[in-house]
């Protein structure tokens, strides 16, 4: 646990992905530990995604947008709500986008042929039919159905009561890419933070709930915070290839048709994965702890006979220090012996 304190944010990434073993660190760790993180994951995500988008709008987009208004479209004008199109016949336009559609036809027409067009637009993902004095929007990833909107809010939006192609034309040339391009970063990133964020905590909720089940049929205890850090770690793999995916869908248009589940996927074998490693993990603790327990319980069982034996080894020396003096005391009553015969030798005894 200390050394995923010491680990910086860059480590973290790298263990999510490539070190299965961290993830019983990562669930020890403290939940705001494991929420920073993800903040931090994530505010990358959408710098990295506004830049690259940005970047693509200001080389990429507008110059396209220019030469398309210079050299396909006819000259209009815009005069107080009222919108002319130099044009016999409707203009369409279908080459901007996949499943795009745009019509602009700015004659007086019946409710017919306005019809008419509004069922052409309902036939394609985006469609936008634009008539002298209305608008009608059919985007179906925001809504469902068409939408009006009356011509003069195109004034509003553009800031000019009067306006015509060449204008449009010299205020493009007059925009400061730079500035249009950070202005850009900030308003795709705040929105696409905001978007993402909350997409991703649904995930994570779902990962929880995920990991909590697989732990309860595994018989492993586990406290919210863990399946939530957990959660949080599983999800870094695919936000990298989110990012990846991202980058080549906005450079290439290239689409991968099933990344929503892969993307999710991944995730789920993160998060199964790593409690099953956590509980292999618990199980050999357990062990080691075992092992230890019965290792001491021998050596306290050794140590008490050990013990036993003592007393006995030090009560002989003791017994030799006591006969020591009964010793010393029939030396002495020989000596006396030797001495009184002596003596009695001397006066002549036998």
């Amino acid at each position: 646990m200390e050394k995923t304190k010491k680990n910086g944010f860059f480590k973290s990434v790298k263990n999510s992905i490539f070190n299965f073993d961290s993830y019983q660190d990562f669930a020890m760790e403290d939940v705001k530990k494991g929420i920073g993180y993800f903040l931090k994951l994530l505010l990358l995500f959408s710098i990295i995604v506004s830049i690259v988008f940005s970047i693509l709008q200001v080389v990429v987009t507008i110059p396209k947008a220019k030469n398309f208004i210079a050299n396909d479209l006819p000259n209009f004008s815009y005069v107080n709500g009222i919108l002319n199109v130099e044009s016999n016949d409707a203009v369409t336009i279908d080459k901007i986008a996949n499943n795009v559609l745009v019509i602009a036809d700015t004659k007086d027409l019946d409710e017919s042929k306005i019809k008419e067009y509004q069922e052409k637009i309902e036939l394609y993902d985006v469609g936008i039919l634009i008539l002298k004095d209305k608008i009608y929007i059919k985007n179906s990833y925001n809504s469902e159905g068409i939408q009006e909107m009356p011509m003069s809010s195109l004034g509003a939006l553009y800031g000019k009561n009067e306006f015509n192609k060449q204008d449009v034309l010299n205020d493009i040339n007059s925009v400061n890419m730079i500035s249009l391009c950070i202005s850009l970063i900030l308003t795709v990133f705040l929105g696409f933070f905001i978007t993402y964020l909350i997409i991703s905590i649904l995930d994570i909720i779902i990962l929880a709930l995920l990991s909590n089940i697989i732990a309860m049929l595994l018989r492993v205890r586990m406290k919210v915070s863990a399946l939530v850090n957990i959660s949080v770690h599983a999800m870094t793999l695919p936000i990298i290839l989110l990012l990846i995916y991202v980058i080549i869908l906005l450079t290439t248009g290239f689409e991968i048709k099933y990344f929503n589940i892969m993307y999710r996927g991944i995730s789920y074998v993160y998060v199964i994965t790593a409690i099953f490693l956590i509980r292999s993990s618990l199980i050999k603790q357990k062990i080691e702890l075992t092992t230890i327990i019965q290792k001491q319980k021998e050596l306290d069982e050794q140590m008490k006979e050990n013990e036993k034996d003592k007393p006995k080894e030090k009560d002989e020396p003791k017994e030799e220090k006591k006969d020591e003096p009964n010793d010393k005391k029939e030396e002495k009553n020989e000596n006396e012996g030797k001495e009184n015969n002596l003596g009695n030798e001397a006066k002549g005894e036998v």
